[in-house]
């Protein structure tokens, strides 16, 4: 009879029926909606985040067992469910995902306009920043109030508080040094994403932003958009719509971005597009800027051209100085009619471009140079110009012909002249030329010429890098004699000049007077630097000394050498 689980199965329900059905009533009784709220049987509700379906999934589950055949009593279930589920309230703590706007926690303020901070100030902080801005109405003072935040570097609070002044006054200065500050900590995103806020903002950007923009970029070439970044807010600028035009400050911002990049091409590109005469019209430091790229660039030493040999590289820099001859050329007529002026920093690009040359003209150049835009007189005679020869018995008027006169006069380049005559050469000449070079007529090799100019034209005035300049053309040409005539000149307390050497400049003369041997002299400038108000500058260096004792040991041969050793050795 027993013999499967489903007769079993039947034969208890026939014993058991009276006891499931008073099972039943008893079950149904605590499901009243009044019992339904505070129910201890459903651990979802002491919780206080179950939902209403929740409570009639759990309710199905608890009575969905008592067979097909009890139909009312499933029917008083289903309307306790019901009742159940219109008499449920969710807790006050608590609301659905679907009828939430935001999950943002009470107490906390939101921006609405687009572009605005993400993560918004809460209402105490709100109240403290419109607390200090009643105070701070003038965009003078909110400026000087943003920059002692920014020294602080408490540049969180001066963005908030910068934020919280844009709907009420115009305050582009301020948001000027909240993007200078991001900038010069190497933030570019930052100061760039503070810049389109700032426009977002409805603050329009000035000159001064570009300008700040633009610099900026210019401290991290090292970045890969820099360049391109630097291109298109120029570019940008250009645009009808834009009511900020570029001007020259701008143009010598987006070239140094350019020449730090070492991108030529761009930097040509750029000032391709510059006008010869007017407000946008290149000056002195568009030249030295391009002067100065064109150095770096012929100077640059990168794995790429570690393998080339050195003639060819010889051959780049000539080409340079070449290109830095033909823009001298554009220079000096512009200067001579008054359009820009020349100061020492654009000498000294062009003397340095010079020093990269492989010939004693490019050498003595840099002496011409000095004298054309400087007015400090030659120390040294110029090649090509006649010289005396004593016979002895008195002074003749013979005079020689070097080889850069024989190249002015028949009109030929130095490299032609030189490989023509290689026997007529001197010593001198033959080691400045081992390598070829390109080719320089006499139009160019002439621009250094001093002429008479008016006396409305205003001299630049030498300094410290002027002598650090003629020094090391003179060491180049072997004129020891010079570079202690120039010494003597620019540093002269009462010369027109009254240069004051700082510590390169000391250390150039010494190895200048080691070059010579004059052990004498060399004890006498470390005396000069130790005492005064030279001992102040704090000028000696264990390097000085070195250099000093070294032009002694050259001088071994002088029987008084030691004499002038050993102040030196009590100096130091």
């Amino acid at each position: 009879m027993l013999e499967c689980k489903a007769c079993i199965r039947r034969c208890v329900r026939t014993i058991f029926a009276d006891v499931l059905h008073s099972a039943q009533k008893s079950t149904l009784l605590p499901l009243s909606p009044q019992n339904l709220k505070t129910s201890c049987l459903l651990p979802s509700a002491r919780r206080n985040y179950h939902s209403a379906r929740t409570t009639q999934r759990h309710l199905l589950r608890q009575h969905g067992s008592l067979g097909r055949k009890h139909s009312g009593a499933r029917h008083q279930t289903t309307q306790a469910i019901a009742a159940a589920e219109r008499s449920y309230e969710a807790p006050p703590s608590y609301q659905p995902r679907s009828q939430s706007k935001s999950f943002i926690p009470t107490g906390i303020k939101t921006f609405d306009k687009p572009g605005q901070r993400g993560n918004a100030l809460n209402l105490r902080k709100q109240k403290q920043l419109d607390t200090e801005l009643v105070y701070l109405q003038d965009p003078l003072k909110l400026a000087e109030n943003t920059i002692a935040l920014l020294r602080n570097d408490d540049n969180e609070k001066a963005h908030d508080l910068v934020r919280r002044a844009s709907k009420r006054i115009p305050c582009t200065v301020s948001w000027n040094h909240l993007v200078d500050y991001a900038m010069s900590t190497g933030s570019v995103k930052r100061a760039v994403h503070i810049y389109n806020e700032m426009k977002k903002r409805a603050q329009k950007p000035d000159a001064h932003t570009y300008t700040i923009l633009l610099r900026g970029l210019s401290w991290h070439p090292h970045l890969q958009d820099s360049l391109p970044l630097a291109l298109k807010i120029y570019h940008s600028m250009f645009a009808e719509e834009c009511p900020i035009k570029p001007n020259i400050i701008h143009t010598n911002a987006v070239l140094k971005v350019c020449a730090m990049a070492r991108d030529m091409d761009a930097l040509w590109g750029v000032a391709a597009k510059l006008p010869q005469k007017g407000p946008g019209a290149p000056n002195n430091l568009t030249f030295t800027t391009i002067l100065n790229a064109i150095r770096a660039i012929a100077w640059h030493n990168d794995k790429d051209l570690r393998d080339e040999d050195w003639e060819e590289k010889s051959l780049r820099r000539q080409r340079a100085v070449v290109q830095g001859r033909k823009i001298w050329e554009e220079i000096i007529p512009r200067w001579r009619s008054g359009d820009i002026f020349i100061d020492e920093e654009l000498v000294c690009a062009m003397g340095r471009l010079l020093l990269l040359g492989s010939t004693e003209r490019d050498y003595d150049d840099i002496l011409s140079l000095a004298e054309q835009v400087m007015g400090i007189p030659r120390q040294k005679r110029q090649l090509g110009e006649p010289r005396e020869i004593t016979d002895g018995e008195g002074t003749s008027l013979v005079t020689e012909e070097t080889t850069v006169d024989r190249a002015s006069r028949h009109g030929s380049s130095l490299l032609e002249v030189y490989n023509d005559h290689p026997e007529g050469m001197d010593e001198d000449e033959t080691s400045s030329l081992s390598t070829p070079a390109p080719v320089i007529n006499t139009a160019l090799a002439n621009i250094f010429r001093p002429k008479s100019s008016s006396p409305n034209i205003s001299m630049a005035r030498p300094g410290r890098n002027t002598l650090s300049l003629v020094l090391d053309a003179c060491i180049s040409l072997r004129a020891v004699p010079s570079a202690q005539a120039y010494w003597g000149l620019l540093t002269d307390p009462s010369g027109p000049y009254n240069v004051s050497p700082d510590s390169e400049n000391y250390h150039m003369y010494l190895r200048v007077l080691r070059v010579q041997r004059a052990s004498k002299a060399a004890c006498d400038l470390i005396q000069d630097m130790h005492s005064g108000d030279l001992k102040s500058m704090q000028l000696l260096q264990p390097k000085t000394f070195r250099i000093a004792f070294s032009a002694c040991v050259r001088n071994k041969a002088s029987p008084r050498v030691m004499e002038h050793a050993t102040p030196i050795l009590h100096i130091m």
